[in-house]
């Protein structure tokens, strides 16, 4: 059966990768007809999203995978959505650094829960935005020329992705036994180092700009980062989505001791194309002269 009609897409983005995925899929989505429009959960509440969906003949999940697991905030969203008392065809898709495992496929079970038929569920490789000089085995890029051809790629299977939704043929990418296996060998270890993971983060008061600047504690998806003595703090419900450190105007933020002014001879990862920002998909958007 053809999908016709509105397909809203809701999604998590920590630093533009998903935001870029949503939007192009709405975008194509449209150009084949459908009435496509992605949201950011951090701007959308749950009750909100229930009268898009409701409405709606087909609808889109997506979230970054870290460590083949779905962010913190991003299950929270989808727990507090409210059940459809019809059952609507269902877009899970993921971004990533290049393997998940099972990419979406492992929340199935919540997706029936809330009424979806998790029909197409896709995962897209992209850009990667963990430049921790604590973790310097992963080999990011910020050089938005050197990652355009990735982008030109990931349009291809969003194109063909897309065909695929509007023609109303099921594919799902990596829904077996050896992906969801595969899958926890990065998701088991995460999840036990997660809570402990988060007391890491720490802020150089002598390079922290406070609250002439506080742009950290704006753009935190989940309020985590507060001023404390004129200072940034971090508090314990990180969801590792980068933003913060990537974003600090001074590299005041640091992750076990280190940041990345020195250490990494290049940008931090700002997003997939210039244009992004943490503002435009945060609930907070007010912007300051320290905005970059």
């Amino acid at each position: 059966m053809k999908v016709k009609g509105s397909f809203p897409i809701f999604y998590f983005s920590g630093t533009g990768n998903t935001w870029w995925v949503s939007q192009r899929l709405a975008e194509k989505l449209g150009e084949r007809g459908l009435q496509a429009r992605a949201y950011s959960i951090e701007q959308i509440e749950p009750q909100a999203a229930d009268e898009l969906i409701s409405a709606a003949q087909g609808v889109g999940l997506g979230f970054p995978t870290y460590g083949s697991d779905a962010p913190r905030n991003f299950t929270a969203w989808l727990k507090a959505l409210p059940a459809q008392e019809q059952k609507k065809p269902l877009l899970g898709f993921i971004t990533q650094l290049g393997w998940s495992g099972d990419g979406c496929n492992f929340l199935e079970g919540l997706f029936r829960e809330k009424g979806f038929d998790l029909k197409w569920a896709a995962e897209f490789n992209m850009p990667d935005s963990i430049c921790l000089p604590a973790f310097p085995f992963f080999p990011y890029q910020s050089d938005l020329e050197l990652i355009a051809p990735m982008l030109k790629e990931r349009e291809k299977e969003i194109d063909a992705l897309s065909d695929r939704i509007v023609k109303g043929e099921d594919w799902r990418q990596h829904n077996d036994l050896f992906s969801r296996a595969s899958a926890w060998l990065q998701r088991g270890p995460f999840r036990l180092w997660h809570d402990w993971g988060r007391k890491f983060w720490s802020v150089d008061s002598e390079k922290c700009l406070g609250e002439h600047c506080g742009r950290c504690a704006r753009i935190c998806p989940v309020g985590n980062i507060h001023m404390e003595g004129g200072t940034a703090a971090h508090a314990d419900a990180c969801v590792y989505c980068m933003r913060c450190f990537n974003y600090c105007p001074t590299y005041a933020i640091h992750y076990m001791g280190k940041s990345n002014e020195k250490l990494i001879q290049k940008p931090p990862y700002r997003g997939p194309v210039r244009e992004f920002k943490p503002e435009l998909i945060c609930k907070n958007s007010k912007t300051t002269k320290f905005e970059n």
